[in-house]
């Protein structure tokens, strides 16, 4: 589990001090001019692997967004994980929103799914992952990715607890995310409404007397 807050992504890293190495090793030898091409590639990168601090709304019952993107779809749906009605909110990541996944709740993490690293269906989420809160509220999200070979990395494991807003995974190049929320929920979103991960409220758990 990553704790320690970095404002560039160490998934990142390996690849921006290979790109500032190659720069200057073309400057070295072969001077200023041929390697002003190479230059940026580092920045830009930095840039993709952003990892800012986030604010967590102190809001009880609160559902966070995992991701930056946009909404583009809220439906009651049937929840096939856990074999219940639910509604569906669907987040989609763009290749230039930062990459990191944050808990959308703080809770136990129930169970976990991921997809084999060959061909699997298209339409089948990567990685799935169940988590439930101290009053038994249960939240599903599934991630889809459309290049087959990509996973998403996840840095908790099943019976672990997972704070709300707290960074545990990662998606480099986007994706597309389905939360399953209670269907007695209220939802804070509407399709076309932009989200940042760990600060926008896109639900509330409801609890009746």
């Amino acid at each position: 589990m990553q704790k320690k807050h970095t404002f560039i992504a160490q998934e990142g890293r390996p690849y921006i001090l290979l790109s500032l190495v190659l720069a200057g090793l073309v400057w070295f030898y072969l001077g200023l001019t041929a390697s002003l091409p190479i230059w940026p590639v580092p920045f830009i990168l930095i840039f993709l692997f952003r990892d800012p601090v986030r604010t967590i709304p102190a809001e009880p019952l609160a559902i966070v967004s995992p991701v930056d993107g946009e909404v583009i779809e809220v439906e009651a749906v049937r929840d096939g994980f856990l074999d219940r009605d639910a509604i569906k909110i669907v987040l989609s990541m763009g290749l230039m929103d930062m990459y990191s996944i944050r808990s959308p709740i703080e809770g136990k993490v129930m169970n976990q799914w991921l997809v084999g690293r060959r061909f699997a269906v298209s339409d089948a989420p990567r990685f799935a992952q169940w988590i439930q809160t101290d009053e038994n509220d249960d939240l599903l999200m599934a991630i889809y990715t459309s290049v087959l070979p990509r996973h998403p990395r996840c840095y908790v494991q099943s019976g672990e607890r997972v704070g709300q807003g707290q960074r545990c995974g990662f998606m480099s190049f986007g994706a597309r995310l389905e939360i399953y929320v209670p269907a007695e929920s209220r939802i804070e979103v509407k399709p076309g409404q932009p989200v940042r991960a760990g600060e926008s409220v896109i639900a509330h758990f409801i609890h009746r007397s």
